[in-house]
């Protein structure tokens, strides 16, 4: 698991994403023995959880996953671009 600092830009929220990163596969024609190959795919990020710390009413520090809350498929962008 890998983890990547994000800030939710709309409440510049500082949060921490645990994700899994694939790097994808390239188009395969034929296999070595010449064998129909095999469509590739291109890179992905699985979110699995987006941490930010919030206080409760003592003041004590809470860690939250806000994954609900935030836009997805923004992050997962940011990640993939990160990784290019």
């Amino acid at each position: 698991m890998r983890e990547y600092e994000y800030t939710w830009g709309e409440y510049d929220v500082v949060c921490t994403v645990d994700y899994t990163y694939d790097p994808g596969e390239p188009d395969q024609w034929y296999d070595q023995n010449g064998d129909p190959g095999t469509p590739g795919y291109g890179p992905c990020a699985e979110i699995h959880a987006v941490w930010t710390v919030f206080k409760d009413k003592l003041g004590k520090d809470v860690y939250v996953d806000i994954i609900d809350l935030v836009d997805t498929d923004d992050i997962e962008a940011e990640i993939l671009e990160s990784h290019e």
